[in-house]
């Protein structure tokens, strides 16, 4: 995917010595559906029986594609619950030790809807002593990268077309140092899924992946978004997964997908925490 901001800054290379080895790229898994599965009703059953092909989908065909980058106006995208700010005179701010004060995991679409009430599913990236989004200033305008999710059955036929956005606010700033992350978040826009199937979507950010790539004494935060979704008809069920890299300077990429050919070794990735690519090891 193409990179739409500078480099990484050097001094991340630091951190890549400790990162694990990948096992390999990710792929998309395809499994039989239980054949006593409570997910789909008698008719769906019937149906699946009677016209296979249109209740089995094409791994071919399915795709994840970048459709638009943009900036947003303002953090209007999610409702930003955090406590009341505060002064923080007196309190130690730790510049360098990154925390995650919001959400670690949240649904996305859960059985074919888009779940769109996102008044506490985001992410952040703050220093230590932190409460508020509102303590730090020189916030840029949010950047949203939009894409579109499609999957075929052997028919040819589009079961699956749904849309979201990956939004996130970046460069804040407390007492001028620093570049953290706040409301990084995945909003779902469209979800159309055809009669017969199911669709999940999840998103994670796992406290092992927020860190520093910056400096001590002017940190960049970095963090790393897990996308995860599943497809299933009452034949077969079809799962895969992908990783953002995000950065508090604005950097993004993404790092790990079923449809990148050049997927990353982790001495390749800029990144300062693990890739978890095994959704075993998230938690």
């Amino acid at each position: 995917m193409k990179k739409y901001f500078s480099s990484f800054p050097a001094v991340a290379l630091a951190f890549l010595c400790a990162l694990p080895s990948l096992s390999g790229a990710q792929e998309i898994i395809e499994r039989n559906t239980p054949s006593d599965s409570s997910e789909f009703t008698t008719t769906e059953k019937s149906g699946a029986k009677a016209y296979p092909e249109y209740h089995t989908l094409n791994k071919d065909s399915i795709r994840l594609t970048l459709l638009e980058v943009r900036e947003e106006p303002d953090m209007n995208y999610v409702k930003l619950m955090e406590m009341p700010p505060k002064d923080l005179a007196g309190i130690l701010v730790s510049l360098d030790t990154i925390v995650n004060i919001a959400t670690k995991a949240w649904d996305i679409v859960k059985d074919n809807k888009p779940l769109v009430n996102l008044d506490t599913k985001y992410a952040t990236a703050y220093p230590q002593g932190v409460t508020a989004a509102s303590q730090l200033s020189q916030w840029s305008r949010p950047k949203t990268y939009v894409y579109g999710f499609y999957a075929e059955n052997l028919y040819g036929g589009t079961m699956i077309d749904s849309k979201h956005k990956v939004i996130f606010t970046y460069n804040g700033s407390y007492k001028g140092k620093g570049k953290y992350l706040t409301a990084v978040t995945v909003v779902p826009t469209v979800a159309n899924v055809s009669w017969g199937y199911r669709f999940y979507m999840s998103a994670s950010v796992p406290d092992s992946t927020i860190a520093n790539v910056g400096t001590d004494a002017d940190p960049v935060a970095a963090m790393q978004l897990k996308l995860t979704w599943r497809m299933a008809s009452s034949l077969k069920v079809v799962e895969g997964t992908s990783v953002y890299y995000i950065q508090g300077d604005g950097y993004f990429e993404e790092i790990a997908s079923p449809w990148r050919k050049d997927w990353k070794k982790a001495e390749d990735v800029k990144a300062a925490g693990p890739l978890l690519l095994d959704p075993a090891g998230v938690f």
